[in-house]
Parts: structure tokens; C-alpha cells; sequence
């Protein structure tokens, strides 16, 4: 069955190392888009990062933001928005006064964080440092993103083992945890997918899904091509019917024309 959406990870994927898009991927995609292939982002990011890396792709785009937490269209329509429960957020909220540490709450995508602890968020988080975390969350948040393993334990503490939220863990090359992405259990990417997909009136089987993290395994498990490039994460490779060259190499754009461009100038 030919390829009718593909939807890619931004960072490390459509994204190199470096934060380079190559002009190969750019050209790819816009390929597909010319042959009416539906192109989803589907990222950890806020919206207004994701439309900066969209906005160079020059092509009608839809975002999956937050790891699917929040689901736009390529009109720009809203179409899902899961939230964290509200009292929980705000004992994790009291808890990050508290101790002072770098745990960063997602508003209405606005990151706001304590001034104490914003010199220990890292430079890829824009935030908005404020006095007291548990005096700004009144509404419930979009997301929670913990930076470090003393940050990730402690939000551990709280929500025990048998919290319903879903968790996403960035991981050094050590091993050691670099961020955690804390979110509502239905915002996944696979979900939020499924969604366009009910949306556009797409099989899954039409999904090609291209990831290398963590957040990226269910949806490259749920589409029917999952591609992961070489230095994705472990669990990402496993996850993935077929493992393209590195970013820096422009896997996605080698991915496209495997399971995509090729079928359609062989049927052209």
C-alpha cells in the first residue's frame, strides 16, 4: 500500500547534530508534498519551535507538539490538547519552589521555571523565570520537563510507581538522564497520529514514521514503514523496520525515496 503521510521527528533526526537541517531532507519532503503526501513534525518541541523548523520546509505542514500533547493541523486548527491533572502539577509545583531545582512547567507554551533554577535549565529550554512555580500553575499544564537525574528522581518521588503519566527520557551518551518529558497518558505521537490519520481518512499501514528517541519507539512501532537513523537511541533502532544513515547524512530524505519517491515515479 503506497506511503499517503510521513511524519518526522525534528532534533537528531530531520534536524542534525550540529541543529543543521540538510537541503536534502528540505527537497525530499517537498517532493512529497507535490504528490499530495500529507508531512506531520511530530516533536518534543512547543509549537512556535516546531513552525520555525516547519517555515523551512515551505510546505503546508501539520505539528505534533510536546510528544503529542498538543495536535495542530496544517491550517493551523487545534485539534487535541491533553493536560496534566492540575492538583498534581501543583504539589510538584510546591515541590520545585522548595528545592529550588530546574523543573520547567508548560503553560499555554509558555515555560516558566524558578529564578533560583534557571541558570540550571539548559540553553535549548526558552524559559520565563518566575518567583514562585506554585503561584503561576492555575491552569493545568501541557507538559513538565525535568533537567538532570536530581530533578527526574524527585518528580519520581511524587508521582510513584503507579502514576498514569507518560514519561519521555533523554539520555546522555553516559547513560545518565539529560531531561525528562512528563506528560498526560494519551499525549503520544502514535495517538496523536492516529488522530490525523482519522482526520484525513488514512490507513496506518500509509504511515511512514521516522524517529531516533525515546518518545519516538510507539509511533515507529505503529506506522506502517518505522525508519530510525544510525545513532538512534537502542531502543528506537529495535523499534524500527529499517535504520537509514545518520542525520548529518540526510537519513530522512534517504527514507523518503526508499519507501516513498521510488514507489511513486515506478507507478508514474
Amino acid at each position: 500500500m503506497p506511503i499517503r503521510m510521513i511524519a518526522t521527528d525534528i532534533d537528531l533526526t530531520l534536524l542534525d547534530d550540529r541543529g543543521q537541517l540538510p537541503p536534502t531532507n528540505i527537497e525530499a519532503l517537498a517532493l512529497a508534498a507535490r504528490q499530495g503526501i500529507r508531512v506531520v513534525l511530530a516533536t518534543a518541541r512547543r509549537r512556535e519551535a516546531a513552525q520555525e523548523i516547519a517555515q523551512r520546509l515551505h510546505i503546508p505542514t501539520a505539528l505534533v507538539c510536546h510528544n503529542g500533547a498538543r495536535v495542530w493541523d496544517e491550517r493551523g486548527r487545534e485539534i487535541a490538547h491533553h493536560t496534566i491533572d492540575l492538583e498534581l502539577a501543583q504539589r510538584i509545583a510546591a515541590m520545585a519552589d522548595k528545592r529550588s531545582l530546574p523543573i520547567v512547567f508548560t503553560i499555554d507554551e509558555t515555560n516558566f521555571v524558578t529564578a533560583q533554577a534557571a541558570n540550571l535549565v539548559g540553553s535549548r529550554t526558552v524559559s520565563t523565570p518566575v518567583s514562585s512555580l506554585e503561584l503561576i500553575v492555575r491552569l493545568a499544564p501541557t507538559r513538565i520537563l525535568c533537567h538532570g537525574e536530581l530533578a527526574t528522581r524527585a518528580v519520581d518521588e511524587i508521582l510513584g510507581r503507579n502514576s498514569q503519566l507518560k514519561q519521555f527520557r533523554y539520555l546522555r551518551s553516559s547513560g545518565e538522564v539529560y531531561s525528562t518529558v512528563i506528560s498526560h497518558n494519551d499525549a503520544t505521537k502514535e495517538r496523536a497520529l492516529e488522530h490525523l490519520c482519522t482526520t484525513w481518512g488514512i490507513q496506518q499501514s500509509e504511515v511512514l514514521a521516522i524517529g531516533d528517541a525515546d518518545a519516538d519507539v510507539g509511533m515507529l512501532r505503529w506506522a506502517g514503514v518505522g525508519v530510525s537513523l544510525t545513532g538512534s537511541m537502542q531502543q528506537a533502532i529495535e523499534a524500527a523496520d529499517w535504520v537509514a544513515p545518520s542525520a548529518r547524512f540526510g537519513g530522512v530524505a534517504v527514507a523518503v525515496h526508499r519507501y516513498v519517491l521510488q514507489h511513486q515515479n515506478v507507478r508514474s
